[in-house]
């Protein structure tokens, strides 16, 4: 599913943000990233997301070369994923509905889809109730509840998690992490970023472990695909 070779990515001041990283996540893993603050980890989750191009090596996702993609073609690859973010970055003034559609709204589906498609998607996330609610008015876990709604609501090939507990207290976070796991259960391709070392310490996953921009160690294709707390 993710395959980097090499892959570096520089700053326009010269620091390097990655260096020479190469690994590969098979279709259907959660793999945890992790690394200390500023080790490269959203570097690398925005390169996976095409949010940002390297300054070396070689990219390839789902099969896809991104050195070959055109501009035209980059919004039909984003729209196979979904990007959870530390700070869930919802829009105040707009409802928890509105919220989670705003992909959908920006794909062109049809309005009947987006109707199905946006409460299936807080149902799983267990604020069905909650759709007409305000994000001020959430917690700070049912609001990155919504910030996973909103990236899963596309039914997306591979889901990013920026950070996404960082924020939370650890009960809450593992709460997160487990509805995460459902989506990865269902087939979903995961990348947890993450320095919590509580859940690093709870969940046994297969670990992509960055220091200083490079990679220091990497699961293997012999990693078994592993689903428990520790």
């Amino acid at each position: 599913m993710i395959d980097f070779d090499g892959v570096g990515l520089a700053w326009e001041t010269g620091r390097a943000a990655l260096e020479d990283v190469s690994f590969s996540l098979p279709g259907g893993s959660f793999t945890f990233l992790t690394g200390h603050s500023g080790a490269g980890k959203s570097s690398l989750l925005r390169l996976v997301a095409r949010l940002e191009r390297p300054t070396s090596g070689s990219i390839h996702v789902g099969g896809i070369d991104y050195a070959d993609l055109k501009p035209r073609q980059e919004p039909a690859i984003r729209r196979q994923m979904g990007v959870v973010f530390q700070d869930n970055r919802l829009l105040d003034d707009r409802n928890v509905f509105d919220n989670v559609a705003l992909p959908l709204i920006i794909g062109g589906y049809r309005l009947e889809d987006i109707r199905i498609r946006v409460g299936a998607a807080l149902d799983k996330v267990g604020l069905g109730t909650h759709a007409a609610s305000l994000p001020a008015v959430l917690s700070g876990g049912e609001r990155q509840r919504v910030g996973i709604a909103r990236a899963v609501v596309a039914r997306p090939r591979l889901l990013l998690a920026d950070e996404p507990t960082g924020n939370l207290d650890p009960g809450i976070s593992a709460d997160i992490l487990d509805l995460l796991l459902q989506f990865n259960t269902s087939g979903v391709t995961v990348v947890f970023a993450t320095h919590d070392t509580a859940l690093l310490e709870a969940f046994d996953f297969p670990r992509l472990t960055l220091a200083g921009g490079r990679v220091v160690d990497a699961p293997t294709a012999s990693d078994p695909r592993r689903r428990t707390r520790r």
